[in-house]
């Protein structure tokens, strides 16, 4: 029993490791609708995640960076001064460009208040 408790929660531990990976940083609505969108579009596209894209910077310089669980780059970066618009990069293939709002109204992300 303390064998199955012990590894219990060893499996509890690990597991919550990649959940605060993916908590969203403080910052405005724009960074953190990116990010989401990023976090959604990676999921659409059955892309294992290693490391969760993390954003910062604002307008034109906004930019997320991930790894995949094959060590491909995972690059997403705003595409309009609104930040409006993205790019998702992963390795060397575009997986997606286009409007932020879209990719969480079509998987009912609710974006930053």
């Amino acid at each position: 029993m303390k064998r199955f408790i012990a590894g219990l929660a060893l499996v509890v531990a690990l597991g919550g490791c990649s959940q605060v990976d993916a908590l969203a940083p403080v910052g405005g609505a724009a960074i953190a609708d990116m990010r989401y969108a990023v976090n959604e579009v990676l999921l659409e596209k059955n892309i294992d995640i290693l490391v969760a894209p993390v954003c910062s910077g604002e307008g034109l310089e906004l930019r997320c960076t991930g790894e995949t669980v094959n060590s491909e780059t995972i690059t997403a970066a705003s595409t309009s001064e609104d930040e409006s618009t993205f790019e998702l990069v992963v390795g060397t293939a575009t997986i997606y460009s286009g409007d932020v709002q879209s990719v969480l109204d079509r998987n009912g992300t609710v974006g930053a208040p």
